[in-house]
């Protein structure tokens, strides 16, 4: 690791927590939750332990609509935090689906009225709050779909950590489209007009931590992600970082992928059981790595709250 000026090196783990789909994206029909009642307690946060990594679920409509599923989450054991992700089209105001099976969800939530947003996201932390009797802290758009609007409504809302932002990437959808291609690599304070714009002094009350990805001339970036990348690839993106940032105090890897990537078919990722032990085991190879060099795991709460009391 890198000695020159940085002090602490910190890893976070923030997991879209949502139903099971299938092999294109949608949700499966009829609709399951094989990765809250099984991904969770038996295969992600074991893994999780064995290596002291603190993940960060974030949590989806649906799943906190279903009773089993917050009662998987209750029973959960272990060092975690439990925060909210947003699919805007499954929530009032202008709900668009009241039966999620076999749908797909495109919508970025920033493509809304921000007053519309605003309640959508009001609604999702009240249901939060209503399902395990606290506020969430921390968030991430569907799809990534976040604007300097989202920033703004979570802060009303009383968020401090948001991990909605892309860098190097631009996405699109029927609605509308976001572009993260300018956007800072490492943790900031957004600016009141644009999400990918760090404020030029100062703090504000939410924290935004991106995605951890290495651009790449000509090709899609990178990700710090198993299966999207292979172990050495996933050390190299984090080495590219720790290169980089080295004159920071405070570096910060954000590891994501969704809860069901380690169920058997229920993304386009792993289709069988060697496939998910891979995956899982892909991970605990870089999150050990990560380890053995001295790097802290962290939740998004705890990381959100060094960064705004430094």
């Amino acid at each position: 690791m890198p000695k020159e000026r940085t002090e602490q090196v910190y890893v976070l783990i923030t997991i879209d927590t949502e139903c099971d789909h299938d092999p294109h994206w949608v949700r499966s029909r009829p609709l399951t939750f094989n990765s809250i009642n099984d991904g969770l307690p038996n295969r992600l946060q074991p893994a999780f332990d064995s290596v002291g990594a603190v993940p960060t679920y974030l949590l989806t409509v649906e799943v906190m609509e279903d009773e089993e599923s917050v009662e998987s989450l209750r029973k959960l054991q272990g060092k975690f935090e439990f925060g909210t992700h947003l699919h805007a089209a499954f929530i009032e105001p202008e709900k668009k689906f009241h039966d999620y099976a076999g749908v797909d969800s495109p919508d970025f939530q920033c493509n809304y009225a921000p007053q519309i947003e605003f309640e959508k996201l009001r609604n999702l932390s009240t249901l939060f709050e209503t399902r395990f009797g606290y506020r969430p802290t921390s968030f991430r758009a569907g799809r990534y779909g976040a604007s300097a609007d989202t920033i703004d409504s979570l802060e009303r809302l009383g968020y401090t950590f948001d991990t909605s932002v892309t860098p190097h990437i631009k996405w699109s959808e029927p609605n509308g489209e976001v572009d993260f291609r300018g956007a800072p690599e490492q943790p900031y304070f957004p600016s009141p007009s644009s999400i990918s714009t760090p404020l030029r002094e100062g703090k504000r009350g939410i924290l935004e931590v991106p995605v951890t990805l290495k651009n790449r001339f000509l090709r899609f970036p990178r990700w710090f992600r198993p299966w999207l990348s292979s172990r050495e690839q996933m050390r190299k993106v984090a080495e590219y970082h720790l290169r980089k940032y080295a004159h920071q105090k405070i570096v910060v890897l954000n590891m994501m992928f969704h809860s069901m990537e380690v169920i058997p078919g229920a993304t386009p990722y792993p289709q069988d059981e060697t496939e998910a032990r891979r995956f899982i085991d892909d991970m605990l190879d870089c999150l050990q790595w990560c380890a053995d060099l001295g790097m802290q795991f962290s939740s998004a709460r705890d990381l959100a709250r060094l960064y705004l009391e430094e």
